[in-house]
């Protein structure tokens, strides 16, 4: 019986020390959301299969707003007193105001963007099919800069650089200088981003790979069964992957740099990211965003 007794009793520790789904907030049914931030009161996320950006009031977890964006909106950034919104399919940049709710410029870029990120006091996105990383002057809303970079895709500020993925690997950017630092290579086509406190992850055909920003190189390359990946972020210290088939999510630990654990998502999760220490997961095949406390 005591033996019984502590198995249970640990059983029950490990259940509350595991991720908690706290919240599904429910969209409509032709929604596809895409990707979710945190601007100003609310949780923004984008709607790729209909023009809108949601606004969500995180102490309700209920839709209070939305605003008419481009096409194709997927990823999403604040900074400048707006939320900035990838449209993949109107090739434009949507800036949204943070305190009105309305859109107040679409701005032309490169064909399929795929990835906007605010950061060094300017707007950066990549575009896939034209093949370049592109700076944005907020001042201006115009493209001011423009990098080379077949199959670029992901974006991540971080160490005091741009990171831009691509069919080549990875490309590192000054944004003091706008030079190229570093390109570096990867085993296949480079994807999705993340940035830890020591490494740049990045997601690809091969896994995920971890890059050391101090030495420019990859260190290591973590299969993930050979699963097509999302855009990752970093939750409690750990890598969380998503896996948009499986509708499932790899955490991997950087001490071990092993997948420690897996978590059940929505449908088709594709793009995570870190909101107030928890992981915000729109479901992009289903219809609702999922909140997972780590």
């Amino acid at each position: 019986m005591i033996a019984r007794s502590l198995v249970a009793a640990v059983a029950s520790v490990t259940a509350v020390a595991g991720p908690t789904v706290v919240a599904k907030i429910p969209v409509s049914a032709t929604a596809q959301p895409c990707a979710a931030q945190a601007g100003g009161r609310y949780v923004w996320v984008s709607e790729y299969g209909q023009p809108y950006v949601l606004r969500i009031d995180p102490r309700t977890n209920k839709v209070v707003g939305k605003s008419g964006v481009g096409l194709g909106a997927c990823a999403l950034s604040p900074g400048a007193g707006s939320m900035w919104v990838e449209d993949t399919n109107s090739a434009t940049v949507s800036r949204v105001s943070l305190s009105t709710g309305r859109r107040t410029a679409a701005i032309h870029v490169g064909i399929s963007p795929q990835d906007i990120t605010f950061a060094y006091g300017t707007a950066w996105v990549s575009t896939q099919a034209t093949g370049d990383l592109e700076r944005i002057d907020p001042a201006r809303n115009k493209v001011v800069k423009r990098w080379r970079f077949s199959g670029a895709t992901g974006v991540v500020a971080a160490f005091g650089s741009v990171w831009v993925t691509g069919s080549n690997g990875v490309l590192r950017i000054d944004p003091a200088t706008n030079k190229v630092l570093a390109t570096v290579p990867t085993e296949a086509a480079a994807v999705w981003t993340a940035a830890s406190d020591d490494a740049v992850w990045v997601t690809g055909f091969a896994g995920l790979v971890r890059i050391d920003p101090q030495t420019n190189s990859v260190v290591k390359t973590i299969p993930l069964g050979g699963n097509v990946l999302g855009d990752p972020d970093v939750i409690g210290g750990d890598v969380w992957v998503p896996e948009p088939r499986t509708n499932m999510i790899a955490v991997v630990e950087p001490s071990t740099n092993a997948v420690v654990r897996t978590i059940h998502a929505g449908r088709g999760p594709f793009v995570l990211n870190q909101i107030g220490g928890e992981a915000w997961v729109p479901s992009w095949k289903g219809r609702d965003i999922w909140r997972i406390k780590p």
